[in-house]
């Protein structure tokens, strides 16, 4: 997944810029696509949003056939829209608004501390449980690269950034290198949604 994915927290749209669990949902879910090693990491996008501390899906995009640079190709996508469907999401969502300027870390398209405001969304069940405001340490960081005591052309000032945001967020935003392990965790999502959960999807 290489697409830009939106939440809507507090009336505002933002950017989600990182999911512990690499998933909130996955196409497999619902069938759009078969659970296979191939499809793991197809190019897909979804939006969302929370409303009374519960987070709901609203659309899916899919184009299974896109490269990792590509955008959808207006012939091979596919929107799904959703009525109010609960995701029953367990973990941490980064999310990030305004931003300020485009710095590059490999990894992070753009970089987490490009953004003015960075939250965390801790979920349980699909169930927001707490915020973490993690902007001041966003800002410490553009700020430690603006007066030269950090750069990212160096190595290891990019090492001490990154050990330095692991440090101060909740989640964990590693993505799993085993690949039996991305398996298991999406066809335990697949089996956790019931027929009835399936209703009231529209393809478009």
């Amino acid at each position: 997944m290489n697409l830009e994915q939106q939440i809507k927290y507090l009336d505002k749209n933002c950017i989600i810029l990182c999911i512990e669990q690499e998933y909130l949902i996955h196409p497999t879910t619902f069938g759009y696509l078969p659970l296979s090693k191939s499809t793991q990491k197809c190019s897909f996008a979804g939006s969302y949003h929370v409303e009374g501390y519960r987070l709901y899906l609203d659309k899916l995009v899919l184009n299974p056939g896109a490269g990792s640079k590509s955008i959808f190709a207006e012939s091979n996508e596919r929107q799904f829209d959703f009525d109010h469907f609960p995701v029953t999401y367990n973990g941490a969502i980064l999310i990030g608004t305004k931003l300020v300027k485009e710095y590059q870390i490999k990894g992070m398209r753009p970089a987490y501390f490009s953004y003015q405001d960075v939250m965390e969304l801790i979920f349980e069940n699909g169930v927001l449980i707490t915020t973490v405001d993690q902007s001041k340490a966003m800002l410490r960081i553009r700020k430690n690269i603006e007066l030269g005591l950090r750069s990212l052309s160096h190595n290891r000032d990019i090492r001490c950034i990154n050990r330095f945001m692991n440090s101060n967020f909740v989640g964990d935003y590693k993505p799993s290198r085993i690949q039996h392990n991305r398996m298991k965790y999406l066809k335990n999502m697949k089996s956790g949604y019931t027929e009835q959960n399936l209703i009231n999807i529209k393809v478009l």
